[in-house]
């Protein structure tokens, strides 16, 4: 099924299809180690009598061990242990339905947990045992890399560990993997690491280095990192739900509840993180035959829902904002500032000055390693082309760190292949103009440059539209602090 609804006006109408539950009332429930599918089947009542008409569940899907949250997913074809198994979840969808409630689930398609040890992980395990071999190798960011997924999680340079004697090569029975005996893992403390066929006899350091990734302090992730993440947290690592075989694999157990009337509807969690947000929905809309659909998507106080998304709307942190305002008196604002004052000192400007001065930390910080490898990209296109080559990486990073501070949005909608939205034009032009005022005027062209790239025009002597790098997701405007939930 393909979306159509569309409103007199021609914007998206955001509805399911016809026959399918549209929700009054949603209560979020958090599950986990305190909080089982049972435990929740026994407040229903408690629920029923305040008016809840649907049950808004936190990720059920098996997460890292210790995971208080669940968005740290680590195995799509279970559901969480920890909260009761499958036969928990039936019986609290089956609890929830006699109570005419419906079923909500929180779908985290963005990334997956790295945990610790990784073997908990069965599809980045073998990602990393097996590299382009792994039936897996298409799931992450980082695999076609000449050294493999960065593995950042040493307390230290990797020499010293090596001279220290603190990386050890062992064998062990791997939990998940009993059927395959004894193997030859790489140990760092708590960290386990698979070994590449082949390279078990080397000397350790020789046997490090031949990986199909690569171990590193993790500071190292905030300049070299190959992978997208969420924000700049190391462990939760990317997937490519935008291959249709990934897609499947990793939602096949969600669709096949959805399509047995255990689950009613879906919430998404961090679209904006995803290389096609739009074709994502999209495909969900379609394998569900027109479910309800909401994301997390954070809208500024001027912007509206992408209107060519299937969903119903926003999970609702701009009106929870807005209500959560009529409860706030305003004469208590002078003694809040005090506490500002005290706190932080002098705060420099209006508060326009103030986000700017945020903005530019996080990008020369936290997310450099990702507005530098975007810069490589665009590089790689420039010393290609006899026309642009004078653009040197550091130039374009440059003129990138300043266009993204100046971005007033989460992102900006550009796909591949399409025509920019005008609204995403003008986004970024504006946002260009205030970028150059930043800028040294020899620096002017290169902004130029980089704007076009982001815009997907063509440029360079032979007209790589289709190259256009800036319009995929490996950096995000830092408009917002990072989502309370992952």
């Amino acid at each position: 099924m393909e979306p159509s609804n569309q409103a007199q006006d021609g914007r998206s109408a955001h509805l399911p299809s016809s026959g399918r539950r549209v929700p009054v009332s949603t209560y979020r429930l958090q599950l986990g180690p305190d909080l089982s599918f049972d435990q929740a089947a026994a407040q229903l009542d408690y629920l029923d009598d305040l008016g809840v008409t649907d049950l808004y569940l936190s990720p059920i899907l098996q997460a890292a061990p210790g995971s208080t949250h669940g968005y740290d997913v680590v195995d799509h074809s279970k559901i969480s242990d920890v909260m009761g198994g499958r036969a928990g979840f039936e019986r609290l969808a089956k609890a929830a339905h006699h109570h005419r409630m419906g079923v909500i689930v929180d779908v985290v398609p963005n990334h997956m947990g790295v945990p610790t040890p990784i073997y908990h992980n069965k599809a980045l395990w073998s990602v990393l045992k097996y590299g382009a071999d792994s039936p897996y190798a298409r799931w992450f960011d980082g695999t076609d890399d000449g050294d493999g997924i960065l593995m950042p999680f040493l307390g230290a340079r990797i020499g010293t560990l090596l001279a220290n004697g603190e990386i050890t090569l062992e064998e062990r029975v791997i939990p998940g993997f009993e059927d395959e005996g004894l193997q030859p893992v790489l140990v760092y403390y708590d960290q386990v690491f698979p070994v590449r066929a082949g390279t078990e006899n080397l000397p350790v350091e020789l046997c490090v280095a031949q990986q199909y990734y690569r171990l590193a302090f993790w500071k190292v992730a905030a300049e070299e990192l190959n992978f997208r993440r969420f924000f700049d947290v190391d462990t939760l690592l990317a997937v490519r739900v935008e291959d249709p075989e990934v897609f499947d694999a990793t939602h096949g157990l969600l669709l096949e509840l959805y399509r047995e009337g255990l689950i009613d509807g879906f919430r998404i969690d961090h679209p904006d993180g995803l290389a096609d947000p739009r074709g994502y929905m999209r495909r969900l809309y379609t394998a569900t035959g027109g479910s309800w659909i909401t994301a997390e998507k954070i809208l500024e106080a001027d912007e509206q829902m992408q209107t060519d998304w299937p969903v119903a709307g926003t999970t609702g942190y701009d009106a929870s904002w807005r209500i959560g305002a009529l409860y706030c008196d305003p004469n208590g604002y002078g003694e809040l500032a005090t506490i500002a004052h005290t706190i932080t000192g002098d705060i420099p400007g209006s508060l326009d000055t103030v986000t700017s001065i945020a903005k530019r930390e996080i990008t020369t910080t936290s997310l450099y390693a990702e507005v530098h490898r975007i810069a490589a990209l665009a590089y790689q296109i420039c010393r290609d082309d006899i026309m642009l080559r004078d653009h040197t990486q550091g130039w374009i990073a440059r003129c990138l760190t300043e266009l993204i501070i100046a971005f007033p949005r989460y992102r900006a909608y550009v796909v591949p292949g399409e025509y920019a939205p005008d609204e995403a034009v003008e986004l970024i032009t504006d946002s260009a103009d205030k970028a150059r005022l930043q800028l040294d005027p020899e620096l002017h062209d290169t902004l130029d440059l980089v704007v076009d790239l982001v815009l997907g025009r063509e440029v360079g002597s032979e007209q790589r539209a289709e190259r256009a790098v800036l319009s995929r997701p490996r950096v995000r405007a830092p408009s917002r602090p990072p989502d309370q939930a992952c």
